[in-house]
């Protein structure tokens, strides 16, 4: 009898043993497939995350990241941050949830996303910032950004030159924005260069339709402005509405002629150059950026050093040049 318990111990012990053995085994497995699933086809994964794709300049990036990911046989996924520093903060945590091996940020506000690469960082997972930078406080692998003070440096000579003396209107982007900082930064700091220029600053938020108003506000309030200066080339869509709201000219060349001056370099305002409505755009490539932060991000995977700062160059565009086929705008295809 005692042999027979003691068999029936025996057995039940065994069994509790397989199946914790059985048990460990499979959670093992189910922590390396999910730690592994990201690169199931043995390409690093990249999560990018836009701080909005409802502009052209943001789709190029979008698709020169793509292409350039292609090249260098990297797994990307785009996601589209809608102007959010909230929807761009989730994103960043749901990629952490994925394990993804980096993360490239155009980020919507440099002060508000420091948190969620702060995040990133604990997770030991690189940043990669593209069009814009996070503030201090976060650790970011590279940025690679467009001189926008030098942009904005560029549109206040060209109008200086052009001009000789006048009124100016500057329409800026959001305050606190890294680009509308910089950007109304170079333009201010040219436009001072000449006590000959009176200079009237407005906040536009980047937007065509807030344009529109105050174009007809302070052209009705000052008849005399003969330039105006828009931190993006999407405004000056609204500033030429403005300007037909009060029967003001908006060809080039005719008398009373208002000169018209925006960044980006974007297909509509090179189309405006070439019919005359706009006089001048700063040119700042996104096909260019998304293919540097592409390259720069799998340097880093690869155990490659990269500098910590990388800036793609201001163009002007003219009339005189607006044909150029190497410009991102004539190559853009929606």
């Amino acid at each position: 009898m005692k042999f027979v318990k003691g068999l029936l111990l025996f057995a039940l012990m065994f069994s509790l043993l397989v199946g914790c053995s059985s048990n460990n085994q499979s959670a093992s497995g189910t922590e390396k497939n999910a730690s592994s699933s990201q690169t199931k086809n043995g390409k690093k994964k990249i999560a990018v995350l836009l701080w909005s794709r409802g502009f052209e300049f943001m789709v190029a990036l979008d698709q020169g990241i793509r292409a350039e990911a292609k090249k260098q046989g990297v797994d990307v996924e785009v996601l589209d941050g809608q102007s959010s520093s909230q929807t761009q903060l989730r994103q960043i945590e749901d990629n952490i949830a994925k394990k993804v091996d980096l993360i490239i940020l155009s980020p919507a506000n440099s002060d508000e996303l420091v948190p969620g690469v702060k995040k990133a960082n604990q997770a030991g997972i690189p940043v990669v910032t593209v069009d814009a930078v996070v503030s201090k406080g976060a650790d970011v692998v590279s940025s690679i950004a467009f001189n926008n003070e030098e942009a904005g440096k560029m549109a206040a000579k060209y109008i200086m030159d052009t001009l000789g003396k006048g009124s100016v209107l500057e329409l800026t982007g959001a305050p606190g924005t890294y680009h509308a900082i910089l950007r109304g930064g170079g333009f201010d700091k040219g436009m001072g260069q000449s006590s000959d220029f009176k200079l009237s600053t407005k906040n536009a938020e980047w937007s065509a339709e807030k344009s529109q108003g105050i174009t007809a506000d302070s052209l009705t309030a000052n008849p005399k402005i003969n330039a105006i200066f828009t931190h993006n080339d999407d405004m000056q869509r609204g500033v030429l509405s403005g300007l037909r709201q009060i029967s003001k000219t908006s060809k080039v060349g005719k008398k009373g002629h208002i000169i018209l001056v925006g960044v980006d370099g974007t297909p509509q305002a090179l189309k405006r150059i070439k019919n005359g409505e706009q006089d001048a755009t700063i040119n700042q490539d996104p096909f260019e950026m998304g293919a540097l932060a592409v390259k720069t991000a799998v340097d880093h995977l690869n155990g490659k050093e990269v500098p910590k700062m990388q800036y793609t160059p201001p163009t002007l565009v003219t009339k005189e040049n607006a044909d150029d086929p190497n410009l991102w705008g004539n190559k853009f295809k929606k």
